[in-house]
């Protein structure tokens, strides 16, 4: 429960900011077709084994997926979404391995 928190609260602290951004030259929401999913770590916090992801606009995975993050092309941990979302920012436990802010994201 406690880490539940936590987690929300390091989301709702990164998004803070965030949302507060305007893009007056956006015109729409782009839709890039595919079936796979990816973003970038945003924020880690290693001692409680999770980190906050951003992705693209309408590609936020569902809950539980499985997903994998990358340095330089290398695989260096195994996350699984957990929640909770928000936006385009979502929150993932690391499972195995570890992530740096800057990582790719994507799905197995």
């Amino acid at each position: 429960m406690i880490l539940r928190w936590l987690k929300l609260i390091a989301l709702i602290g990164l998004l803070g900011c965030a949302s507060r951004e305007k893009h007056p030259d956006t015109k729409g929401i782009i839709v890039t077709p595919g079936g796979s999913v990816s973003g970038t770590v945003i924020s880690v916090n290693p001692s409680a084994r999770f980190a906050v992801l951003r992705f693209p606009i309408g590609q936020l995975p569902p809950l539980n997926q499985r997903m994998s993050a990358y340095r330089q092309g290398l695989k260096v941990a195994d996350l699984n979404i957990s929640g909770p979302q928000r936006d385009t920012h979502t929150v993932a436990d690391v499972i195995a391995g570890e992530c740096r802010v800057g990582d790719d994201v994507r799905s197995d």
